[in-house]
Parts: C-alpha cells; sequence; structure tokens
C-alpha cells in the first residue's frame, strides 16, 4: 500500500483532542504526555499541528481555524473533533431552576450550521475535512462529578428525566456529526463504534469525571484513528 499522501494535519477541537485527562490525586484537569493526536500521527507517520482547546466549542473552533489560517498556518487535511462541550448546560442554573427552559452551550441547528460551515470553508481552500464521532461518556460519574457537593442533584434529575439523559444528549451530537459527514461526502471515523465494541472502556478508559479519556483512553483511541485511517485508505484502493 502506497504511504498515506497526507503530510501536515490540523486538529481541531475540544479538550478531547487536547489531550486533557483528570488527575484524581490532585482532583483537578491536566494534560496527558501522550495525546490520542499523538499516538495517531506517530502510527502514521504525520506531522500534526494540535489546534485543539479545552472547552471549545464548534462556533469557537471556526473562529479559531478561521484565525490560525489568516496567521499562515497550513495544512493538507483538518481533522475536526467538536460537540462534548456544545452539548453541555450550564447545571449551576439547572440546579436553581429545574422547571425553566435550558438550552445546551450550542444548541442543535447552531452546531449543525457550524459543523456545515467549518466543512464548506476548508472544501474551498482545497482542504480536506475529517469528522470524527464523539467516544461515549459515563453518565452515572458525569452526575456524579458535576453535582458534587454544590449543586441539587434533585433537581437536575428532575429536570433530566433520568441520568441517562445526558449520555443520550451527547450521543444525539454525535449522530449530528454523522449527519454533516453525509451531507457533503466527508471522511467519517467511526469512533465512538470503536470504544463502544471495546469492554471495558466507559469503565477503564474514561477518567474520574466520566467525560475525559484517561491515558489509556488516549492510547486506545489514538490506536483506533490510526487504524480507521488506513482501513478507509485500504478501501479507496480497491
Amino acid at each position: 500500500m502506497e504511504q498515506n499522501p497526507m503530510e501536515t494535519v490540523g486538529v481541531w477541537g475540544d479538550s478531547l483532542a487536547k489531550g486533557v485527562v483528570w488527575n484524581e490525586q490532585r482532583k483537578r484537569l491536566g494534560y496527558s504526555p501522550k495525546t490520542a493526536a499523538d499516538v495517531a500521527a506517530e502510527k502514521l507517520g504525520l506531522q500534526v499541528l494540535n489546534r485543539a482547546k479545552f472547552g471549545y466549542t464548534a462556533p469557537q473552533g471556526f473562529a479559531m481555524m478561521e484565525r490560525d489560517f489568516a496567521e499562515g498556518i497550513t495544512c493538507d487535511t483538518a481533522f475536526l473533533e467538536f460537540g462534548g462541550n456544545d452539548c453541555n448546560f450550564k447545571w449551576a442554573e439547572i440546579s436553581e431552576q429545574p422547571t425553566a427552559n435550558h438550552s445546551p452551550a450550542t444548541p442543535p441547528e447552531v452546531f449543525l450550521s457550524s459543523m456545515r460551515s467549518m466543512v464548506r470553508w476548508l472544501y474551498e481552500r482545497g482542504i480536506q475535512p475529517v469528522l470524527m464521532t464523539l467516544p461515549p461518556i459515563d453518565a452515572e460519574r458525569y452526575f456524579r462529578f458535576l453535582v458534587g457537593d454544590k449543586l441539587n442533584a434533585k433537581n437536575i434529575l428532575r429536570w433530566l428525566g433520568d441520568v441517562h439523559q445526558i449520555y443520550r444528549y451527547q450521543e444525539m451530537y454525535s449522530l449530528l456529526i454523522e449527519k454533516v459527514a453525509r451531507e457533503y461526502q466527508v471522511r467519517l471515523l467511526d469512533l465512538r463504534q470503536r470504544c463502544l465494541a471495546r469492554n471495558g472502556f466507559i469503565q477503564n478508559m474514561i477518567c474520574e469525571d466520566g467525560l475525559h479519556l484517561n491515558e489509556e483512553g488516549q492510547q486506545f483511541v489514538g490506536e483506533q484513528i490510526a487504524d480507521l485511517v488506513l482501513v478507509e485508505e485500504q478501501r479507496k484502493e480497491k
């Protein structure tokens, strides 16, 4: 098989792509010494420009990508990894007002618009976009983490209906990513399927906050991204 033609890959995303992990001993977030992007790049022989940023949503990521290119950053391919922060809510407000209407950080229709805009923007500049489905989260651990000793768990559950609605809502954003990939015929790496197929992924590869990958998870996800790219290249050659 010919070597993957991609030489420089840009990564725009959030804390997942940035390699953020929860440090249980220090009770705070930190960074993995080797991110999933590093693992995938090493296996594929690519140079990676990791522009992911903690806390970023799709609209923020698009604005940053425009600034990056205006300042001279170039790449052949752009991996886009958003959705985890877009689907999040202001839980303190829900804790205080469980009967009110609450919107996610990026409403679904705005998320779709932002992802579509990023894909079109990249295509117009001759850059190949690549989308990825979202790794699953552990809703129960995340719920305990977000409530802590400050928020009202009963009120939040009253608004949610059940804890696993958090998982379902995050899954909906992953499905929106698939929708954009189908619409624009964009290469889609189905990372979520690989994670769900791995026994013990949620129990062993997600941090105590229920959201972020631990170092084992970063290694696993990087390996799966590399393998998905290679499988796609082999399919195209046939």
